[in-house]
């Protein structure tokens, strides 16, 4: 379970009214799944009593539906939605397919308000008309605009649009050779932040208020940093500057993997536009990169 499954539950389940129906593909054949996924969908499961595991397929979505309904004994009355955006098997069609998809059924099954977890694509106004050129944002690009023609007064919405996020920071090699492409790519451009938690506090605001977040689209960001910033606030925490490695290695990352080419490309030519001071009027909270360290990073703090 990534960090784009988690951040809905960290706001939801402890203090809610509302019965969380969270979709796992492989909920009781550990074969499938690695031996820390299963831990995690067990931990989730235990978070809460209002937190239900309902096995599914977004490749199958009325099977889908069927199964959480038989679990629940009643209609659904609403969906969080995020689709993976990497990874083994994930296709830029596949992607899109399961979004609209899940939006149409949605709309078929009666469900009240759809909550849909896009990506930042330079402002709220632009991010409507933007595709941009990473794949995996022109995904989100489409689901969007399919979920805001098609529901209508059928169904109410709210996209969140987060930024890069904080949480895909760890203490790990892989996250050295990430943010030496990354150092590389952005030539001292900055680069905006968000905290997984915060994303879920407003996709729990979202379904808890929904009359007050109908039919909005808005970035998330709680930080904007450039390269030698996020190493100042590395080094003011933890006592280092963020690692990196040799620029070989990040070079290699961005010609072996497409996509993440595209997107930090993307990242030093036009990045993300949240407006910060905007979403920090709504939550105060929100946290910035040296909160996160101190409150939520994996990383040791001095």
């Amino acid at each position: 379970m990534g960090a784009t499954q988690r951040y809905y539950t960290s706001k939801l389940g402890n203090d809610s009214d509302l019965r969380i129906l969270f979709i796992t593909r492989h909920q009781s054949n550990a074969m499938r799944h690695t031996r820390r996924q299963h831990g995690e969908r067990q931990k989730l499961a235990a978070r809460s009593p209002s937190i239900k595991l309902v096995q599914g397929n977004l490749d199958d979505i009325p099977s889908l539906f069927c199964a959480a309904k038989e679990l629940e004994q009643k209609p659904i009355w609403g969906v969080f939605s995020v689709q993976v955006s990497m990874g083994k098997g994930v296709t830029v069609d596949g992607q899109i397919q399961q979004g609209k998809g899940l939006v149409d059924e949605s709309i078929k099954q009666g469900v009240k308000h759809f909550v849909y977890s896009s990506i930042e694509r330079g402002g709220d106004e632009v991010s409507w008309d933007n595709e941009t050129p990473v794949p995996h944002f022109q995904t989100k690009y489409h689901i969007e605009r399919h979920l805001r023609d098609v529901a209508g007064d059928k169904m109410g919405w709210t996209i969140l649009r987060p930024v890069a996020f904080m949480d895909n920071l760890q203490p790990n090699f892989p996250t050295k050779v990430f943010m030496t492409a990354l150092r590389d790519t952005l030539n001292g451009k900055p680069l905006q932040w968000v905290a997984t938690s915060d994303i879920g506090f407003f996709a729990a605001q979202a379904l808890e208020k929904p009359e007050e977040w109908d039919h909005k689209a808005f970035g998330l960001a709680g930080d904007e940093l450039d390269f030698a910033g996020l190493c100042k606030v590395f080094e003011n925490k933890t006592g280092a500057p963020i690692g990196t490695t040799f620029g070989l290695l990040g070079s290699a990352l961005k010609w072996g993997v497409p996509e993440m080419n595209h997107m930090l490309m993307w990242f030093g030519s036009d990045g993300y536009k949240a407006d910060i001071q905007k979403i920090r009027s709504i939550h105060p909270a929100m946290m910035d990169m040296e909160t996160w360290l101190v409150k939520s990073s994996n990383f040791r703090t001095i």
